[in-house]
């Protein structure tokens, strides 16, 4: 029954649909503008409202005069500007700046070619050393800083609103937390349920813990005065083991946790945080996809790393996380994560993330040149979510429960359900699990789960099932292949038995699926550029891919 499992399209879903029919939505939750100042350095003017202009199908010039354009339009995004210095742009972009040496810098200067020197000039000293830095202006005038950081955080709030069209194109508030003490990254992007916000923009130099975040957050962004939020992390593949101690953790850190970081970005330009092996000479197609391995935010080959190294950084990818939030019992425990895509884009182009015309990151510049620094860069990636309906309060709650999945940049279609007494969901007229991706509950049976795919424009060649066992005090991590046909499919169910299950034993399986191969964006920019034997290593191909959330078993407490 093709019904069963051709997926509602997101044109449909507007605010009149059925209360038990809910619609995939397509949307990027990471996205910077000129407001951004690793952005503003190499030249990027845009602002929040062309970056929502973009998203809704407007072409958008970029910096280096060439223009862009979605094929097709995203359904929401959230503009996420870096708290630290939403004052430094404002001052720069307005009267204040007359007079300004740092303005005046950095308004002469910017563009691709002189950004890298800025970005180390202003980025690098403020977020990277052993503790937050402000910049020498806010030294010297706390108060011109301050002000001018309100409003600008005020003017990112106006635009998000003036861009909502509620059941056709949601905005959702949010900013970037950016904790990065030693090139070590830690970021989150805050986002919120309605326009019930913070009335500042928490920022990494006032606010250096994740603690400090989540403290601030319960202080100044109360449900009580409908604002509600939800911290994610993101590029923990740059995170070298901080920001998710568990062990030294107090309760009410935990508990916080678990209430702010239900989900976490496993894929962006900034490379895929879904997994390592246990050791880097085991790396294979598993855990191989889009590596963006790093030293001081520097691309490094996993044969540079010790094996202590290898280990703390693979501590902080996605699977192992979640691996680890199998450890506790509750049903609202830390390191329940649902994933997520989204792409960090530089250049105001939220969903921009089309191989065939993808050109490299805004932050290596631009020309054929800035594609050989970004080659280890990826094309980012979308987050699909299952909505009731197009608004933000509706996102918002399918993220908070989870109900999403991630893509490398496709919008292959993925449903992921635990079946109801062994009911046959490929054959259904309607999709009723008894749990679906995002879900915890408890199972005594053997389960049976349904994953229901829907190709995008390339046809997907295989669907593998990912289970995590906790037993002995560590999780075990098997990949489970289910279909593969090498042609590649448009359409596929398929239906699952776990007959290895314990239930005992705390227990996730979330799906993965990957399309036929297809060369990567900097095969086609060496092709064009006519440089691929120059450059074999940018000659490359790869399998896009879609991630679903997890489902989890906990046992219950004795």
């Amino acid at each position: 029954m093709l019904g069963a499992y051709w997926f509602t399209p997101s044109a449909s879903a507007t605010c009149d649909r059925p209360s038990d029919e809910k619609a995939l939505l397509w949307g990027d939750l990471h996205v910077h503008t000129s407001y951004s100042l690793d952005a503003s350095v190499f030249g990027t003017l845009a602002t929040p409202a062309d970056a929502y202009r973009f998203a809704k199908g407007d072409p958008l010039t970029r910096t280096d005069g060439s223009t862009v354009q979605l094929d097709r339009p995203l359904d929401f995004v959230a503009v996420t500007e870096h708290a630290e210095w939403l004052d430094f742009t404002s001052i720069c972009d307005s009267p204040s700046a007359e007079g300004v040496a740092d303005c005046d810098n950095l308004l002469t200067k910017r563009s691709p070619q002189n950004g890298s020197a800025l970005f180390g000039e202003y980025v690098v000293t403020t977020i990277t050393g052993a503790e937050p830095q402000p910049l020498s202006l806010c030294v010297d005038d706390p108060e011109l800083c301050e002000a001018n950081a309100l409003s600008r955080w005020q003017s990112v709030q106006e635009q998000t609103e003036a861009a909502y069209d509620p059941c056709t194109f949601s905005t959702l508030h949010g900013y970037e937390w950016s904790h990065t003490p030693n090139f070590r990254h830690a970021h989150r992007n805050v986002i919120f349920r309605s326009d019930s916000v913070t009335k500042e923009a928490i920022d990494y130099i006032r606010f250096p813990t994740v603690e400090a975040l989540w403290d601030e957050l319960d202080a100044t962004c109360r449900r009580d005065d409908q604002c509600e939020a939800l911290t994610i992390p993101h590029n923990t593949n740059m995170g070298n083991g901080i920001s998710f101690e568990l062990t030294q953790a107090s309760p009410k850190s935990l508990q916080q946790r678990a209430q702010y970081e239900r989900l976490i970005e496993i894929t962006q330009e900034k490379g895929t945080s879904e997994c390592l092996p246990s050791r880097a000479e085991n790396l294979s197609e598993d855990c191989e996809f889009e590596l963006f391995l790093t030293r001081q935010s520097r691309p490094t080959d996993p044969d540079a790393f010790t094996e202590q190294e290898w280990q703390q950084m693979r501590s902080t990818y996605a699977r192992s996380l979640v691996g680890k939030g199998l450890a506790f019992a509750p049903d609202e425990a830390p390191l329940r994560m649902g994933f997520i895509g989204s792409t960090d884009t530089h250049a105001a182009t939220p969903g921009y993330v089309d191989e065939a015309s993808w050109s490299g990151s805004a932050l290596a510049g631009t020309g054929f040149d800035a594609s050989i620094r970004s080659n280890a860069w990826s094309a980012g990636g979308l987050v699909g979510v299952w909505a009731e309906e197009n608004t933000r309060e509706a996102i918002f709650d399918a993220l908070a429960k989870r109900e999403v999945y991630a893509t490398s940049g496709p919008r292959i279609g993925l449903r992921f359900g635990l079946n109801e007494d062994d009911a046959e969901l490929c054959t259904a007229d309607g999709w009723m699990p008894r749990a679906t991706m995002g879900e915890v509950t408890q199972i005594t049976s053997k389960p049976m789960f349904t994953v229901q795919v829907q190709a995008d424009i390339t046809p997907i060649t295989s669907i593998e099932i990912i289970k995590l066992t906790y037993r002995d005090n560590r999780a075990h991590e098997e990949v489970i292949l289910l279909w593969h046909k090498p042609e590649g499919a448009a359409l596929a169910c398929i239906q699952w038995t776990d007959e290895q299950f314990d239930s005992a034993s705390a227990t996730l399986w979330y799906p993965r699926v990957k399309e036929r191969t297809t060369p990567r964006w900097s095969a086609v920019q060496c092709a064009a550029a006519g440089r691929c034997d120059e450059f074999p290593q940018m000659d490359a191909t790869l399998q896009e891919r879609a991630w679903g959330s997890p489902i989890w078993h906990i046992p219950a407490a004795d």
